[in-house]
């Protein structure tokens, strides 16, 4: 069985990404949409990881293929480093529980370990998830169930460190796109021979009976989600536009977008610089976790006492 662990869809909210977070969304893609694709692109199983929201995924729960899933982000106290929890195989009670725990990754972790909830350190050596150190991966990994090694959207060299660093500490190694686009639906994955279903998937997962597969990314993966991003985000307003002819908010926000397009070029040579920065800084990352071995036999965190439902 196969399964594309990491995907998103409007659901994610919009773009963290300044000057433009307050319009443009992280995707333009739809539960049933993705969900069609992913089927058809040959995934068994399918999730949807939307940015502290399973309200998407929900959309499509009934389904026996469908897994509820989520990307928590989280963030470390002491510096206001984020991090990016992945998590398989959760509840509606339990989501809300986790979200309050977003302000220590930590708590957040052995929370998610208490409860069985399989969790993921999504594209760890990428500055996407934050400038993370030695110190703060080493304090998760008592913890997490799996480091993700194969991320479609990050550098092939920054899934090596991943995967380095899983084989070293024996974690389970996972796969997803990343997408936040239709481009990627299906095209990164994880599989499982021995699961016939759902629930046998998420057994074999966490006895890391599983092999990663399908394509990494590049510059040009980058730029061709940007591109589309752009596009959806235009579609959107128009159809807005004609939805509310008389939101002169909507009107004049879709103007002033349209007479910004030319700046998509600046949007791609971001990309660049930013696959360059990521190049660099998983560089260093490297070289810390090398250099810091004894962090990995820090003292785990005392479990935060939680008032849980049902207790």
């Amino acid at each position: 069985m196969k399964l594309d662990a990491h995907v998103h869809t409007h659901h994610s909210g919009n773009t963290t990404i300044k000057p433009i977070d307050r319009i443009v969304k992280e995707s333009y893609n739809t539960p049933e949409g993705l969900y069609r694709l992913a089927k058809a692109r040959g995934m068994d199983l399918v999730t949807i990881t939307d940015h502290d929201q399973i309200s998407g995924v929900l959309t499509i729960a009934d389904r026996n293929d469908v897994i509820i899933g989520c990307e928590i982000t989280a963030t470390f106290p002491e510096d206001k480093v984020v991090c990016h929890i992945g998590v398989l195989g959760i509840n509606e009670q339990q989501h809300c529980e986790a979200q309050k725990l977003r302000d220590n990754p930590v708590h957040l972790v052995q929370y998610l370990s208490g409860q069985g909830i399989f969790s993921t350190l999504n594209h760890l050596a990428s500055l996407s998830a934050g400038r993370l150190t030695a110190h703060h991966i080493y304090s998760l990994l008592p913890w997490i169930d799996a480091l993700e090694t194969r991320n479609g959207t990050r550098l092939r060299s920054q899934n090596k460190t991943a995967t380095a660093l899983a084989q070293a500490h024996e974690k389970v190694t996972v796969a997803g796109s990343d997408s936040h686009t239709y481009r990627g639906i299906g095209k990164t994955y994880m599989v499982c021979d021995n699961a016939r279903n759902r629930e046998e998937f998420l057994f074999e997962l966490r006895q890391g009976r599983v092999r990663v597969e399908g394509r990494e990314g590049n510059f040009f993966t980058l730029a061709s989600d940007i591109l589309r991003i752009t596009a959806n985000f235009y579609v959107d307003g128009i159809v807005e536009l004609f939805e509310k002819p008389m939101d002169w908010k909507r009107q004049l926000r879709v103007l002033c977008s349209t007479l910004g397009l030319p700046l998509t070029t600046v949007g791609l040579v971001a990309a660049f610089v930013h696959y360059i920065q990521d190049e660099r800084f998983n560089n260093e990352l490297l070289l810390d976790l090398v250099s810091r071995p004894s962090d990995r036999h820090v003292a785990p965190a005392p479990v935060p006492v939680l008032e849980m439902a049902g207790d």
